[in-house]
């Protein structure tokens, strides 16, 4: 495997001053461009690959050929919205079979249905949702009763036949909101026929099949919160009680073993980190240690990191072979254990030959004779790999951002800080190409979430920052998983406290350091980061020279009021555990808007949000606007149309983010450092 990122201490030796390479200032677009191909998925017979590709502003689906790499594209066409016709979205889609796929449409960011199809365009078949409502109707958003609409999201099996069979779970909720305690049903995705094959007792909030395609384990919840499992022998057995192993906390069933009696799990590890761990079914259950790692989860219960869509942490099964072959997992950067010999050749023979980068398991075929594979780094956005056991060969097959020169682009360098209270957080920096970590304009950027945590790889955002001149800082603070049972505990009711804390007291080890320019640190943020910012801008002025909001939580009463229906008991939970109860706990939700303090944010602000955000609803940004114009610093805004929460998913709205971010830091933080002339 090639190194993992270089530690920041590595720098300040490696590169002692002034531009070391030229280093033409790039083109924007060439970093908002929409790529060629991304989210590629192999078949399991090994001739095809469909991935997804934006047409005409709005992502579609695409299957192409191996043999002639002749593609055909899927587009989910319109529907009819209020009176207005609206584009649909390809926001997901999965092999079924070897000629079969489902796929996931929205509309607004918003779950609109599953659709089947087969490869070649044919049988195209509504399953789910307003999918499987005639055309001529106003879909979305309407008031229909449950046995109307089968509302089934999530797939548990696919059982590769002829009728292209699926098991899923059944919310069957009017709204479209997810129902707490689903059935399990078959779906024929030929016909649209279906049938309940699991009836829930009224406790269980999600499910899990063995290889053949049985129901046998169930996850209890009561509550809002998950507390025990149950299993069954095969369909006919009763239900049982999951026996928890001895010494084993937190236990969480991830998959089932090749002989369908034994059991692959999550659990902590006495370093109370996240390990892996199998137990043989029947009487007491024995776990064995497959895998674990004295500083870093190997698999995450709460967050799994992935690049282009293909997860960096998760245990590769062969059902060829019944065995698990791997696990890759994150450090500070992606690594992998094989244990099959087979899959060791592959990776060592890939490195080989693509030395400079993490060469990431993307897929492979039934028969384990073709692996995809994802070649990516810090510095190149990756491309899709071809290893052909049968042929001898390693071909690259779709490089997602051709335009994209590695050579070009900024190092993503590792590195750690102790926050005030001695907590060792860890992220990453992000220089300007050629010049030395000394003294540089710095831009914070705190990840969303805030329960997930940044990875090493390349980030549009983060190389665009760095070509115009400025060092970019990223930090996993308290609360992100990853690290260990302990770090993400650490995080639990600490939003506007300690976790704003990890964030502050990096911006302040970069000045320490001598990285960064006193006069010139800034902090950018999305979502959860997007609060951050506006948080960090009221309650440590001094620190900061501008700010930059993008769908930003600015009330957090706001955000819970849209968690008052009993659908969304697990999620409500969850936000009052770890955030704080607004029935018992309203002061300091208060206190923690930054809603309510925006008379105190006086350096320049751009507030940047998606009108059609579902997540953090416009009203958020415009409450904020209005807050800030009647403190008289009125800040300056970027709403866009037909964009939700996710605003950079479109090739147009990145342009526009990209656009407003350079001109607002040019003139607010300065400009960065100069990029060297272009060699000749």
């Amino acid at each position: 495997m090639p190194p993992l990122p270089r530690a920041f201490a590595v720098v300040l030796l490696a590169v002692p001053g002034g531009p070391l390479s030229a280093v033409p200032r790039l083109p924007l677009e060439d970093f908002t461009r929409q790529p060629d191909f991304s989210h590629l998925q192999i078949s399991d017979d090994g001739k095809y690959v469909a991935y997804m590709h934006e047409s005409l502003g709005h992502d579609t689906l695409n299957v192409a050929d191996l043999a002639t790499m002749e593609s055909l594209r899927f587009d989910p066409g319109e529907t009819q919205a209020f009176g207005t016709i609206v584009p649909k979205e390809v926001e997901a889609f999965q092999w079924i079979s070897d000629r079969r796929l489902l796929l996931t449409t929205t509309v607004w960011d918003t779950w609109f249905g599953e659709r089947a199809v087969n490869r070649d365009g044919t049988d195209w078949r509504g399953v789910s949702g307003y999918e499987t409502l005639p055309l001529n109707q106003d879909r979305i958003f309407i008031n229909l009763s449950p046995k109307d609409v089968l509302w089934a999201q999530y797939t548990l099996h696919a059982f590769d036949d002829a009728e292209g069979d699926i098991l899923m779970l059944d919310q069957h909720d009017y709204s479209g909101v997810l129902r707490l305690y689903p059935d399990v049903i078959k779906i024929n995705t030929e016909t649209g026929s279906w049938q309940t094959v699991v009836k829930n007792p009224g406790d269980v909030v999600s499910w899990g099949v063995d290889r053949a395609g049985q129901v046998r384990l169930g996850i209890v919840g009561r509550g809002g919160r998950e507390d025990s499992v149950i299993y069954r022998d095969n369909n006919r057995d009763a239900w049982r009680t999951f026996p928890a192993p001895a010494g084993l906390q937190k236990v969480h069933p991830l998959f089932f073993d090749g002989t369908n009696q034994g059991l692959y799990v999550a659990a902590l590890s006495p370093e109370k980190r996240t390990a892996l761990f199998h137990l043989t079914l029947g009487g007491q259950s024995e776990a064995k240690l497959v895998l674990s790692d004295p500083e870093y989860d190997i698999v995450s219960q709460t967050f799994t990191p992935s690049m282009d869509g293909v997860a960096m942490a998760r245990p590769i099964f062969s059902e060829q072979k019944a065995s698990l072959l791997g696990v890759w997992f994150v450090r500070d950067a992606p690594r992998v254990q094989w244990f099959d010999k087979q899959f060791v050749a592959y990776q060592r023979a890939i490195d080989r030959m693509l030395p400079n980068t993490i060469n990431l398991y993307a897929g492979k075929s039934r028969d384990d004779q073709r692996v995809l594979f994802f070649a990516f780094s810090d510095r190149d956005p990756g491309t899709y790999v071809l290893l052909d056991a049968v042929k001898h060969s390693i071909k690259p097959i779709a490089p997602r951002m051709p335009q994209i020169h590695p050579v070009q682009m900024a190092e993503m360098l590792s590195i750690h800080y102790a926050a005030r209270d001695g907590l060792e957080i860890r992220g990453y920096l992000t220089l300007p190409v050629g010049y030395p970590p000394k003294h540089l304009p710095l831009v914070v950027l705190p990840h969303g979430g805030p329960w997930v945590r940044d990875v090493w790889g390349f980030d549009p955002l983060v190389q665009f920052l760095a070509n115009r001149g400025y060092a970019v800082l990223q930090m996993n603070y308290r609360g992100s998983p990853g690290y260990g049972d302990e770090f993400f505990e650490k995080g639990k009711r600490e939003v506007g406290l300690a976790v704003q804390n990890d964030i502050e007291d990096a911006a302040k080890w970069a000045v320490a350091a001598g990285v960064a320019d006193p006069q010139r640190v800034a902090i950018l943020g999305g979502s959860y980061g997007g609060y951050s910012a506006l948080f960090a801008l009221g309650r440590s002025p001094g620190l900061y020279r501008c700010g930059i909001s993008i769908s930003g939580v600015t009330d957090w009463f706001s955000i819970y009021h849209s968690l008052d229906d009993p659908e969304y008991q697990f999620a409500r939970r969850y936000w009052e555990d770890q955030i704080g109860d607004p029935r018992t706990e309203a002061a300091f939700l208060k206190s923690i808007s930054p809603l309510n303090f925006a008379d105190a944010i006086t350096k320049p602000v751009l507030i940047i949000q998606g009108k059609d955000d579902r997540t953090v609803p416009v009203k958020q940004a415009r409450m904020m606007v209005a807050a800030l114009e009647k403190a008289g610093r009125p800040p300056e805004t970027l709403y866009l149309s037909q964009v939700g929460h996710n605003v950079f998913a479109t090739e147009d709205s990145r342009t526009a983010i990209f656009k407003a971010v350079e001109s607002f830091l040019e003139r607010n933080l300065g400009p960065g450092v100069p990029p060297a002339e272009a060699a000749k």
